[in-house]
């Protein structure tokens, strides 16, 4: 029980005899107390409120009472089955119109129920490091590009790369024999475009021959 005195120090002085009321609940629990006002001067109205956090905790069954002399205000305390197990606020008086308050604290339910989340460690996962490749992993590329370039070149693939190195390196040789020898008796040589010009109309004649021969027609 919570007793408040008034105007006993002066006009609208605020008094309490503990600083803070206990209420020991439960979630679901229930449990009323009273507030005795004691006033030692003129009649005057007495406001109660709480703090916001104990909207639906506190109520108060005459929240402005009227004291001529001594009154018992009661005070009912709940706690509801999905509410906070403890809850810490504050209950406000306030007299002369607003113009002075004062408050005492209240405790309600179980402080040592109170469940104190506790905060999982983050996982780590592990890092996957690839390994380099074996030996077995190497000879088993080297299979498969041999078996992709069989299945890519064809017999007549072949036969066309084997032409075309043939017909480079005779253009090659065909210019360099072409531009070495001097072919006036007079000791005229022949200039780079005539040398290159024989040695491609020489590569095309060695073309043709070269698609004459069997192995090339099939």
């Amino acid at each position: 029980m919570q007793q408040i005195h008034i105007n006993r120090l002066g006009v609208n002085s605020i008094e309490f005899d503990i600083p803070s009321v206990e209420v020991p609940l439960s979630p679901g629990g229930e449990q009323s107390f009273e507030i005795v006002i004691i006033n030692y001067g003129s009649p005057t109205h007495v406001n109660f409120s709480i703090s916001e956090n104990l909207d639906g905790y506190v109520t108060f069954l005459d929240d402005n009472p009227y004291v001529t002399h001594e009154e018992y205000v009661p005070v009912v305390v709940r706690i509801p089955h999905e509410g906070r197990v403890f809850s810490s606020g504050t209950i406000f008086v306030t007299m002369g119109y607003g113009s002075k308050t004062e408050s005492f604290g209240i405790n309600i339910g179980q402080k040592d129920n109170v469940r104190i989340p506790v905060e999982e460690e983050p996982k780590i996962e592990p890092v996957h490091i690839p390994s380099p490749p074996s030996s077995a992993s190497k000879a088993k590329w080297s299979m498969d590009f041999g078996q992709f370039l069989k299945k890519s070149i064809t017999p007549n693939d072949m036969k066309l790369v084997i032409l075309l190195f043939m017909l480079i390196g005779f253009l090659f040789g065909a210019y360099y024999v072409i531009s070495s020898v001097n072919l006036n008796p007079a000791g005229f040589s022949t200039s780079f475009y005539t040398s290159l010009a024989i040695a491609i109309l020489l590569t095309l004649l060695f073309a043709y021959m070269l698609t004459k021969l069997p192995v090339f027609r099939k």
